[in-house]
């Protein structure tokens, strides 16, 4: 929609992922995301490959021009398409099998007109489970390794490729992103900046403070926004976002709680970016309205 606020800047175009929405087909989805007043959307290659029963030899030209006319018809456009594989994982037959996933999403990213491929930043470990080894040096070289190969890919392909910093990942602080931005030269590279997803209980209370290091350190290769909210809870286990304080985060749809303010984002996003792609996460059919609301109304 991009509407305005009361400064008269669009600060969003707001978005939903595909996932977050009613049961049904992808063109089924799509046509509700505009129908709910999104511009773009979140179209997840995992979500593409159940709903056609394809895998990824089957992102093709017939799709690409078909998924397009869809686009068109509901007036949104595709802000991420979501090839989230581990880049930092030993496995080396693991890697090529995962760069070959990113080499079919950077094509069809290009057949539907050149949109960012968006990417996590992985764990070191071959179950790609959370544990303290994505601290280390080592799974920095790890990813950064990967990244560059993906890098590649993308530039050969013509689009973006977008790395979605995370705590539980090896990219958890924004001077790790800052760092990989540093590390891999690539015009293709750029972030996905998901403010929650660096959080954690224990920094939580600071998370102006994180936002602000974040922008200050990477604010010029930010491309999208993803918007959710938060609440700690007191049972920390295996799940969410867990710093070994004893509590853990569980995310919700933007807004939905009131532990995350966005609007410094949306002042960010008038002033540097107006108009931002910003995709709400961890909605539900019964909350991704009002997100929706929340976040134009900043």
């Amino acid at each position: 929609m991009g509407e305005k606020n009361v400064n008269g800047a669009a600060a969003f175009n707001v978005g939903v992922r595909l996932h977050d929405l009613p049961e049904g087909s992808v063109e089924k989805r799509i046509i509700m995301a505009g129908e709910l007043g999104f511009t773009c959307i979140q179209l997840p290659s995992k979500v593409v490959y159940t709903s056609y029963g394809i895998d990824r030899n089957g992102l093709d030209e017939d799709l690409a021009a078909r998924l397009r006319a869809v686009f068109d018809e509901a007036g949104v456009h595709v802000a991420v398409f979501g090839c989230y594989k581990n880049l930092a994982t030993p496995d080396a037959a693991q890697l090529a099998e995962n760069l070959e996933d990113y080499r079919a999403c950077t094509r069809f990213a290009a057949l539907l007109g050149g949109c960012p491929v968006g990417t996590e930043t992985g764990r070191p470990n071959a179950g790609n489970k959370v544990a303290d080894d994505r601290f280390e040096p080592a799974a920095m070289d790890a990813f950064c390794g990967g990244l560059a190969n993906a890098c590649e890919l993308a530039e050969a392909a013509g689009v973006p490729l977008l790395i979605e910093p995370g705590w539980n990942e090896v990219v958890n602080t924004p001077e790790r992103c800052r760092e990989v931005l540093d590390r891999v030269d690539s015009a293709a590279l750029g972030v996905i900046y998901d403010p929650v997803s660096l959080l954690h209980p224990t920094v939580a209370a600071q998370s102006a403070d994180v936002v602000a290091r974040m922008l200050e350190l990477n604010g010029g290769a930010i491309r999208v926004l993803h918007a959710k909210d938060y609440e700690v809870v007191d049972n920390e286990d295996s799940a969410g976002w867990c710093d070994g304080s004893g509590s853990r985060l569980v995310c919700r749809g933007a807004g939905e709680t009131g532990a995350f303010d966005f609007a410094p984002l949306a002042d960010w996003a008038r002033t540097v970016r107006p108009g931002i792609d910003c995709v709400i996460e961890n909605s539900t059919p019964a909350t991704n309205v009002a997100c929706r609301d929340y976040l134009l109304g900043l």
